[in-house]
């Protein structure tokens, strides 16, 4: 039974929203180690072009399973897209030392964090 969930669209889509959460924490780890100027530069801003390139990956996942759900599964891929986006904005933030836009792109990072959390729910919403 695990098996035919895992290879479900339903299945596909929760990995991926669990890849996304878990790849968000590192981003959000990373960029806070960074600020309290306890991680290098460049070791974070490598790590975050990472996360960024996972969640992109994780984004193209989620829309191109064959979900049910199309009006949620747009939302979760909007909101992974904007957690990439931040990841890779921070990312391009620490290689130029640009603190006020490290902080900024941790914002957006929160806000997406938020987006995908609320999508997720909806999503997986049991439906009456």
């Amino acid at each position: 039974m695990f098996v035919l969930t895992a290879c479900s669209p339903s299945g596909q889509v929760e990995q991926q929203s669990k890849t996304a959460a878990s790849a968000t924490q590192t981003a959000s780890l990373v960029l806070e180690s960074w600020i309290a100027g306890e991680a290098p530069s460049r070791y974070t801003s490598r790590t975050l072009q990472s996360v960024g390139k996972a969640l992109a990956d994780a984004g193209a996942q989620i829309q191109s399973a064959k979900s049910p759900e199309p009006s949620g599964q747009a939302g979760l891929t909007m909101a992974v897209g904007r957690l990439s986006a931040a990841a890779m904005r921070a990312a391009t933030a620490v290689q130029n030392g640009n603190r006020s836009e490290v902080e900024h792109a941790q914002q957006d990072l929160r806000a997406a964090a938020a987006d995908l959390s609320t999508s997720h729910a909806k999503y997986f919403a049991p439906k009456s």
